[in-house]
């Protein structure tokens, strides 16, 4: 057999510097939530600069104690699943991380990109480096231990067996690894696994056993996290027992991969799908279709039968009964398909049905999460008519709130509550249509809540045309103005008091989205007006993209520490929050909630009026614009540095719109 090492190369074949203004989202993004993980971690997880920024050509990951949608802690996990993966080759990471003791958990990690279609852990997953394990802890070298591991699902045993197998090593380092950076590095070939620090061996694995398929078949994507407590491997899940220093902050100088004769490179920008993509089509034309021989599978979940339908065109379509009594459903699972160009383009089929049920139509993300769109008898159809025909529908993709459009692991499935009688349903022509442009003001002031003239100078909003007012779960009331609420401009202004449901919210919904990049800039700010006597804390935001808690931005106004001159004396009050502050967080391009308000407790009296942008650019870039992130045969390759990319919040529907 033949080391990895023997392959390694001088220069790597993919890097990340860090040496950008801001984490570059072509190549990261985010899982958030506060699960644990499975393993009983004590963090939320953000996709806050708050938790995760670059500072002086470094990544920063930082955990914080800070009590954060009902966790002690905050930190940030980012991962490349959809936009870069690899097989085989040498990767290294130079980190310097934070005092652990005790209770802190970073990790340099890989999963298999089948994890979105066969789950863990026949994705296989790699542990170049983790570090504050509990007998580290016992023994006092928890600032000097480094382990790796490797898992792999366990190929004998039954559905009730835990079928995961695993191999764990560690060394204990002399210096201490929070007073200098290490490198940490992984060697993969198809038959080894070499995991080391500082070329000092912690893990050897032969790999060419042909039940450890995890490592030979599937390209893997990177993580890079810092977790906080947990049942597994740190052993400690009372908060009072974590006793490391916060803020910690794990640095990351590089990620780099170097090639050996196996290597192959998944980098998702560099060969974004374009053109019409075909689900389910035989006679539209379409560039690139789904591969329905690639561990594709058509599940039937419950109370459909196939009843062999005509198609609407060519020789094959998707027909069911469906029985009174029971909800019924199906639907695609696959592998992911990075569909970046996509995002504000369509889902389009034909579809058969004389049934006034409600039907779900489904799509479903690894890295996100599942958006579904109702066609509800007497609401929008989308093209549907419910006649026994066959009709032509188009559901702009943008309303799939939620799903991340880069790791797209089911492109259709349709659902619905138990009918009162039997119905015969059938679908053909499924395909998808690419993003047009985004409406892309710049060169001036843009309005969304604003009757004057100089603040719409770039354009504005067109409520109930390109935009709406909600009013989330019927949370608000929304009054006429009064003496005491007058307008500060014009003759409206947005007046709210509580309905009584322990939380409120409104929001300035794009219907499709806004691209916003001329307003990325030091000069840019955004303006609103507001007043109030109440004593109430409550939240203004923004949203882009579509993937839940990634893309959000909020500014927290408190009594007693209300930001940007606030005063809750009644009177009108400009607030003018620079962009700077905003951005970092957002994905300009595409903008999805451009004003949002959310309180928890009751309000009696807010109003806000007058809500703009100032500061709009010209969105052209000054000639070229490259970041060195890949090498081919020696030479260097300039890519473009690409828009950020974050995702949506699902929002909070259903919502109630404002008439």
């Amino acid at each position: 057999m033949i080391s990895a090492t023997a392959f390694a190369q001088t220069e790597p074949v993919w890097s990340d510097e860090f040496d950008g203004e801001q984490i570059d989202r072509s190549v990261w993004t985010y899982n958030t939530g506060g699960s644990g993980f499975g393993n009983g971690e004590m963090q939320f997880y953000t996709a806050s600069q708050n938790n995760a920024y670059i500072e002086d050509g470094n990544l920063v990951i930082e955990a914080r104690r800070e009590n954060y949608e009902g966790k002690p802690f905050t930190s940030a996990r980012l991962h490349t699943n959809g936009r870069f993966g690899f097989k085989f080759g040498t990767l290294e990471a130079r980190i310097k991380l934070p005092k652990l003791d005790n209770g802190l958990w970073p990790a340099f990690w890989m999963l298999g990109d089948n994890y979105g279609v066969d789950g863990w852990p026949k994705s296989g997953e790699i542990d170049i480096l983790e570090a504050g394990f509990k007998s580290a802890m016992e023994d006092g070298s928890v600032n000097n231990a480094v382990s790796g591991a490797v898992h792999w699902w366990h190929e004998t045993g039954t559905w009730s067996d835990w079928l995961q197998a695993s191999h764990s090593q560690h060394v204990v380092l002399a210096d201490p690894l929070y007073t200098d950076y290490h490198t940490y590095r992984l060697d993969w070939t198809p038959e080894e696994i070499i995991i080391s620090v500082d070329d000092t061996r912690v893990l050897t694995m032969d790999t060419s056993d042909p039940a450890l398929s995890e490592f030979r078949d599937n390209p893997m994507h990177i993580l890079l996290n810092l977790a906080v407590g947990g049942w597994n491997f740190v052993e400690i899940t009372d908060p009072a027992q974590i006793t490391a220093d916060f803020p910690a902050k794990m640095y990351v100088d590089y990620v780099r991969l170097y090639a050996n004769e196996h290597t192959e490179l998944e980098v998702a920008a560099e060969d974004y799908i374009s053109g019409d993509f075909g689900v389910l089509t035989e006679t539209h034309p379409v560039e690139n279709t789904l591969n329905w021989e690639d561990n594709t599978n058509l599940y039937v979940w419950s109370n459909m039968q196939d009843s062999s339908p005509v198609p609407f065109e060519g020789s094959e379509a998707l027909g069911f009964t469906v029985q009174p009594g029971n909800w019924w459903g199906m639907g695609l699972l696959h592998p992911d398909y990075n569909l970046h160009n996509y995002k504000h383009g369509t889902l389009q089929f034909d579809m058969r049905v004389d049934s006034d049920v409600n039907i779900e139509v489904h799509m479903m993300s690894t890295a996100g999460g599942q958006g579904t769109v109702v066609l509800a008898n007497g609401g929008d159809q989308y093209g549907l008519v419910r006649d026994g025909g066959w009709h032509h529908v188009t559901i702009p993709l943008s309303k799939f709130g939620g799903v991340d459009m880069e790791t797209v692991q089911t492109l259709f499935a349709i659902s619905g509550p138990a009918p009162a009688s039997a119905f015969e349903i059938a679908v053909d022509n499924i395909y998808l249509t690419e993003s047009t442009p985004l409406p892309a003001p710049q060169n001036g002031n843009f309005g969304i809540y604003t009757e004057t003239a100089a603040n719409t100078t770039a354009g504005a909003l067109l409520e109930g045309q390109d935009s709406d007012l909600f009013i989330w779960e019927g949370t608000l009331n929304l009054a006429p103005a009064t003496a005491a609420t007058s307008a500060p401009e014009g003759e409206a202004a947005l007046n709210f008091s509580s309905t009584g449901k322990g939380w409120f919210g409104m929001g300035f919904a794009a219907r499709e989205g806004f691209d916003l990049s001329a307003f990325d800039n030091h000069e840019a700010a955004l303006h609103f007006s507001m007043r109030t006597t109440d004593q109430t804390e409550f939240r203004v935001g923004l949203k882009s993209g579509n993937v839940q808690n990634i893309g959000q931005t909020w500014v927290t106004f408190a009594p007693g520490n209300d930001p940007y001159g606030f005063v809750r004396d009644g009177q009108w009050q400009d607030v003018v929050i620079p962009m700077s502050d905003l951005s970092g967080d957002l994905e300009m391009t595409d903008m999805r909630q451009l004003f949002q308000l959310l309180g928890f407790g009751e309000i009696s009296d807010l109003s806000i009026d007058n809500i703009y942008l100032s500061g709009g650019a010209s969105s052209e870039p000054d000639g070229d614009v490259c970041k060195p992130v890949r090498w081919k045969k020696g030479a260097r390759k300039c890519l473009p540095i690409r828009g950020k990319k974050r995702g949506w919040d699902k929002g909070k529907p259903p919502f109630i719109a404002v008439p």
